[in-house]
């Protein structure tokens, strides 16, 4: 069965059948279509081993997890001695070089991904959300990766994204996804 993180190791992590299709080729007869990701990003980890801590920032919040485990755990990436799955120093990377924090690109062949919709737009822009909701934007975020690979541009720049709630999971990926 393919989930969001049915992914070739380093690679970005398919959230759809085509992604799936795209990712594995003819090595795989059958694809179980649950349809497009709710979420877009793989599962949260949490170790409740010892000292109870988050491996990996996912789709939950780490206010929801805190409320459930009424503790109070921070995401601390420095301090993980556990190993988990898409902890990689390179990870979801889309195969191009990656930039991170940029205020705008105006390179023809480089892919600019933008967190919310702008009045003005250009043909190399790719938008999140409309509204800055990081919610949608994680959900987003590995097709516009995909869509801009497919469409053969050099490489990516990314505006900076709030380190706040589900964009700590997006800023995850991509400094994972910048290290070629």
């Amino acid at each position: 069965m393919a989930a969001p993180s049915a992914n070739i190791s380093t690679n970005i992590s398919p959230v759809s059948k085509e992604d799936v299709k795209d990712e594995f080729g003819k090595r795989i007869k059958f694809i179980l279509d649950g349809g497009r990701s709710e979420v877009g990003l793989e599962s949260t980890i949490i170790s409740l081993v010892n000292k109870p801590q988050i491996l990996r920032l996912g789709g939950i919040k780490i206010s929801e997890i805190n409320k459930a485990l009424k503790t109070n755990l921070k995401f601390n990436k420095k301090n993980i001695k556990t190993p988990s799955p898409g902890q990689s120093k390179v990870h979801y990377s889309p195969g191009i070089p990656l930039k991170l924090n940029v205020k705008n690109s105006k390179q023809s062949n480089e892919g600019f991904i933008l967190i919310k919709k702008r009045k003005f737009s250009d043909k190399n822009f790719y938008y999140l959300t409309k509204n800055k909701n990081l919610k949608e934007a994680a959900k987003n975020l590995y097709k516009t990766l995909r869509m801009i690979k497919r469409k053969k541009y050099k490489s990516i720049s990314v505006e900076k994204i709030p380190n706040v709630g589900f964009g700590q999971a997006i800023n995850d990926r991509l400094i994972r996804a910048s290290k070629l």
